[in-house]
């Protein structure tokens, strides 16, 4: 049985980390929906290879975001490593997403488990190749640095699309002290860059 919170995220771009995984390194570019700035991966991971979903998959209202990314057919264990500047002792929304779009032409979605730290996250999987996938947790960081693995399990190899970090004001009267994970999402009033969200701590 879970706790559910009702949270209200207002957001400010300026904080934001908005990783667009693939695109060249040093490159950048604001995607025209929501008006954020997404940079490249290179300078948050060492190792993977870039790719490109193939274009049967890229159909018109896909994101950006999601017709490239990472994959890591080297190494078990793949690391990025986000530095917000808030901080240790903030709370802050995470959001990964992952598309594998037959990037290899193999057919053959992956499925591999994902770590926040050393605690285990998710585990992705794949419905086909034209399904994504994405996961979104409130984390508490207890340090000035946060590492998000991508691990190989034997069952393919692990690829991820675009990671997202917004500073979170948590606004309860007793706020967990740990993570919140997601239970189920809401978004009202887009217009205004307000998502209200619903999060459950066990």
């Amino acid at each position: 049985m879970c706790q559910i919170y009702f949270l209200t995220f207002i957001t400010l771009y300026a904080d934001f980390i908005s990783i667009d995984c693939g695109i060249p390194e040093g490159s950048k570019y604001t995607d025209k929906k929501t008006g954020i700035t997404y940079v490249s991966d290179a300078g948050f991971i060492e190792g993977g290879v870039s790719g490109e979903i193939l274009p049967e998959y890229n159909y018109g209202s896909l994101d950006l975001a999601l017709t490239t990314l990472r994959c890591f057919p080297q190494n078990i264990r793949n690391c990025y490593t986000l530095r917000p500047k808030q901080g240790k002792g903030n709370r802050y929304l995470m959001r990964l997403r992952y598309m594998y779009g037959n990037y290899d032409s193999k057919g053959q979605p992956p499925q591999f488990d994902v770590y926040l730290g050393a605690d285990l996250w998710s585990t992705v999987s794949f419905e086909d190749a034209s399904s994504r996938y994405y996961d979104e947790i409130i984390h508490l960081a207890s340090s000035d640095y946060i590492h998000i693995c991508l691990v190989n399990t034997g069952q393919g190899n692990p690829v991820i699309s675009s990671i997202e970090l917004r500073p979170w004001d948590l606004s309860m009267e007793e706020p967990p002290s740990t993570s919140l994970d997601q239970y189920y999402r809401y978004s009202f009033g887009s217009n205004e860059r307000v998502i209200r969200s619903e999060f459950c701590i066990s």
